[in-house]
């Protein structure tokens, strides 16, 4: 034994050891501190640990096998023992100091790809097993006064909010939860659905000026409480929130997660010390959630009440915000400019009187990517992207910023990471219903089309009472040229909202079967106080072929200033006008109005989104006599074209078809074409405005008999499948069609 330590300390072993012992442990105790600071998780640090300890065992095999020499690196059976004894000391420290070294590279490395700070990645999302999964469910009112439930309702609200800010818990959506109140599902029942451990319940009174809070985290697998508590205090801003920090910390504790310093702040933070402004707030992140137009209009104005009560309350600018941007976008209730610039002001604020809000982040990266959306042209999208990480650096249990980073995504077309962000917003918000219908999008613009019907039919499962999903499904049906199907399912949804514009897909529909006074009657049931009123005399004009009119009539509007979504669809039909009555300087205008990225001297930008202008533009250039910038437009646009999807919502087929046309290849045209029909395609109105005969990219095609046999086929096919429509209608049996749809 005394040979074998003699022989450790021949060879340095002792002496590396110790020096990785004491580096290691500065290694190690940094970790714990800094990498929380860059979003780690208790997960994460663990492995860090792992690793370094791994380490001291690799430096001390090292240290046995080698030493380090004025000639190099050596085994330690090669080197010369006669040497000075000073000498080979220095190469001893040497020796331990370079593995030192080497355990702090290697816990610096480990640092850097731990948190994810090296590479551009996703923002981590640690999996459920890592993770203690928890749902806090609705609280329970014990008061018998109405006001008192939305106050129940904010401590739920609050609790369930802070438990979010913890990274080392996956927290469950208020959305998701919320289609829990008054169930009468048991504990196991939930645990399973929402795929948690544990379930926190709760009940509040409120008596007067105090209030008892109670509270039960169980075991959702075992149905076992896990910890219970009762809070009884004085009815003050300051002793409600003081309450909901108590309980955050106690379910961290007993689900035995650890908080970093910085969610020990956040979680005990009072936003307000104003209780009427606190219910005011509470009142308006209720209706927030809800997203309807009614309740957008009221969660605005107890946003506005709250901020009057407390002039510091950055929780209500943030709410503020999202509700005038959910206003635009969603109803389109206010003009865009508007929504954005109170956006811009309240989220201003907002961060200025509290940095570390999550929500403000967020909200503003969603500002930041619409507004990128309208024109595609400068930085916003880096902006916006930049906000929806910090929001998940500061709470990564934030659904809807995963959500609209998706969007993000998908706009930039980077589908692969738009679908693992909307997955990991689903992991939050089990039964969300935004991801449920913009995930089953993008796997209809990859072209998998049976994928994105089986999710639009599981939404509806999920929410029946929605009509989103159908009008999406309707849109991906009549795509297929499953026309019938696809009025089936429009008129489900218009059944199930009061909005008569959900049926609006109904009125191309009803063309595309040469229908022209049921599409008018159905444009002539909005009422004159609708969003979309002012612009459906022009849509009248449209149907009868009044089109002088039609394109003065939208000039004027889109001169006006409209914006947002409006803007971007009025554009493209004034474009597709001014082709028919062969205004091409008007078309040209229009289609830089609609794409003013196509303005930009640098390399023409040709994706999903520009494909229908870069047509037009080759179109309108071979018109005047440009040929070779048509047939450059038309040569860069085919290949994108190609790598689209055929049919469906997103279908590119027919664009194939339109620019081996314009090309000048009769042939290929025609073949293209029969193909695009053998698979299903039967009306242009779902894609351009016209119908396929009128079509001015296919004028080429016009006389040749193949081409006015397989009009005259698409013909037959459309009046078969308006018997069965109308056949539906006298009997009202829409359910054999729609039943179609769910045989995938």
């Amino acid at each position: 034994m005394p040979s074998f330590l003699s022989e450790l300390r021949r060879r340095n072993v002792l002496r590396v050891a110790a020096a990785y012992a004491l580096v290691a442990w500065i290694i190690i105790e940094a970790g714990s501190v800094l990498l929380p600071t860059f979003g780690a998780t208790e997960g994460a640090f663990q492995v860090y640990v792992i690793i370094v300890l791994v380490g001291f065992f690799a430096a001390v095999v090292l240290a046995w096998i080698f030493e380090v020499t004025p000639e190099g690196v050596k085994l330690d059976k090669d080197v010369d023992r006669s040497e000075p004894r000073r000498t080979r000391k220095q190469k001893a420290t040497m020796n331990y100091l370079i593995i030192g070294l080497l355990a702090v590279a290697l816990g610096v490395s480990i640092t850097f790809n731990v948190t994810g700070i090296r590479n551009d990645e996703l923002p981590a999302q640690q999996s459920a097993i890592e993770k203690p999964a928890i749902a806090v469910l609705p609280f329970t009112s014990l008061s018998s006064e109405p006001d008192n439930a939305v106050f129940a309702d904010g401590i739920h609200g609050d609790i369930l909010t802070q438990l979010a800010n913890i990274g080392s818990c996956k927290v469950i959506s208020r959305s998701s939860v919320m289609e829990y109140r008054n169930t009468t599902k048991n504990v196991r029942q939930i645990g399973e659905e929402l795929d948690v451990g544990s379930v926190l319940q709760g009940s509040v009174q409120r008596v007067g000026d105090s209030v008892r809070i109670n509270v039960q985290l169980i075991d959702a697998k075992d149905d076992v409480s896990i910890w219970a508590e009762s809070y009884d205090r004085e009815l003050t801003a300051q002793n409600i929130f003081a309450i909901q920090s108590e309980i955050s910390a106690a379910i961290a504790t007993a689900l035995e997660t650890t908080l970093t310093p910085a969610e020990q702040i956040r979680i005990a933070a009072k936003p307000t010390e104003d209780l009427r402004a606190y219910s005011a707030y509470v009142s308006g992140r209720d209706n927030l959630y809800l997203r309807r137009l009614e309740t957008l209009l009221s969660a605005r104005d107890s946003f506005e009440q709250a901020i009057e009560y407390d002039p510091n309350y950055a929780a209500a600018y943030a709410g503020l915000a999202e509700s005038a941007l959910l206003l635009s976008f969603n109803h389109q209730y206010l003009p865009q400019s508007e929504a954005f610039e109170i956006a811009r002001e309240t989220l201003d604020r907002a961060l200025e009187l509290d940095p570390g809000l999550a929500d403000a982040y967020a909200v503003r990266g969603l500002l930041a990517s619409r507004a990128w959306l309208q024109s595609r042209v400068g930085r916003g999208n880096l902006e916006a992207e930049a906000d929806f990480r910090r929001a998940i650096e500061l709470n990564p249990n934030h659904a809807s910023a995963y959500m609209w980073f998706a969007s993000l995504r998908d706009a930039e077309e980077r589908d692969e990471e738009a679908i693992e962000l909307y997955q990991r917003s689903l992991e939050l918000d089990p039964l969300g219903r935004i991801p449920y219908t913009n995930l089953p999008t993008l796997y209809a613009q990859r072209g998998q089309n049976d994928e994105a019907i089986r999710l639009w039919l599981k939404a509806m499962e999920i929410h029946p009472e929605w009509p989103i999903p159908m009008q999406y499904l309707t849109q991906q049906l009549a795509g297929l040229g499953r026309l019938d199907e696809a009025v089936a399912w429009a008129m489900q949804a218009m059944s199930l909202s009061n909005d008569p514009a959900v049926g609006f897909l109904t009125v191309r529909l009803y063309l595309a079967f040469g229908d022209e006074v049921k599409a008018k009657a159905l444009l002539e049931t909005l009422p004159e106080d609708h969003p979309f009123a002012a612009v459906m005399e022009g849509f009248v004009m449209l149907i009868d072929s009044d089109y002088q009119n039609a394109l003065r009539f939208f000039a004027e509007i889109i001169d006006s200033g409209v914006s947002g979504d409006t803007r971007q669809f009025l554009t493209f039909v004034t474009a597709e006008v001014a082709l028919i009555v062969d205004d091409l300087e008007m078309a040209r205008r229009y289609t830089y109005k609609g794409q003013p990225i196509l303005r930009e001297d640098s390399e023409l930008p040709i994706d999903k989104y520009t494909i229908p202008a870069i047509i037009r533009l080759a179109y309108i250039s071979q018109r005047e006599g440009d040929t070779a910038k048509a047939q450059k437009l038309l040569r860069a646009a085919l290949p994108v074209v190609r790598d689209q999807p055929r049919l469906g919502w997103f279908g590119q087929g027919i664009r194939e078809v339109q620019i081996l046309a314009l090309q000048g290849r009769r042939e290929d045209a025609i073949v293209a074409l029969r193909d695009l029909i053998d698979e299903g395609y039967l009306s242009s109105v779902l894609s351009n405005i016209w119908i396929m005969e009128d079509d001015p990219y296919l004028a080429v095609l016009r006389e040749d008999p193949r081409f006015t046999g397989m009009i005259d086929e698409v013909t037959r096919s459309l009046e078969a499948m308006y018997d069965r429509v109308l056949e539906a209608e006298s009997t009202g049996d829409w359910d054999s069609l729609r039943a179609k749809s769910e045989i995938i």
